[in-house]
């Protein structure tokens, strides 16, 4: 899972907080009222169905990316779950679109990734290859990369 995705499904998570917080203070806000003023029945209930959904929309996405995000792919089901549920919900919360959005994210990459420290990252301008293999050999021969690392760059670049 890219950092983008894991973001936006985070952000998602939040949004669908403040949905059961929006439940919560409907059904407060019901008892509050006097009999007489009261919406039917119906609304208080379909308002406890909406807190629920959004605690399971919750408990499924933080699931899907445990471990920071290395299980994703095998609790993917938890993720689609999580997104169907959202969308029948409310289409046009904020969670719904963010979570739709996440589903064509895969291969995007918004936030670099951070390079690691064994990470040796040849940085090569010139756009040409010609230009690119003089300039790799040229740090092979001051010795600042390894064999195997240039061999690895050189079949990289053709």
């Amino acid at each position: 899972m890219n950092k983008t995705k894991k973001i936006l499904i985070i952000f998602a998570i939040f949004f669908s907080f403040l949905d059961m917080a929006w439940a919560i203070y409907d059904i407060v806000s019901y008892f509050k009222l006097e009999p007489q003023y009261r919406d039917p029945v119906f609304y208080l209930i379909y308002t406890f169905i909406e807190l629920f959904a959004s605690l399971a929309v919750v408990v499924l996405l933080t699931l899907s990316i445990w471990k920071n995000g290395k299980l994703f792919r095998q609790r993917y089901g938890m993720y689609m779950s999580a997104l169907v549920i959202s969308i029948i919900l409310n289409l046009f919360s904020i969670a719904s679109i963010l979570l739709i959005i996440t589903m064509f994210v895969s291969d995007w990459v918004w936030i670099k990734p951070e390079k690691t420290a064994d990470e040796k990252i040849v940085e090569v301008k010139p756009e040409d290859k010609e230009s690119k293999i003089s300039c790799l050999r040229e740090k092979h021969d001051k010795g600042e990369i390894s064999d195997e690392e240039y061999r690895e760059e050189l079949t990289k670049l053709l």
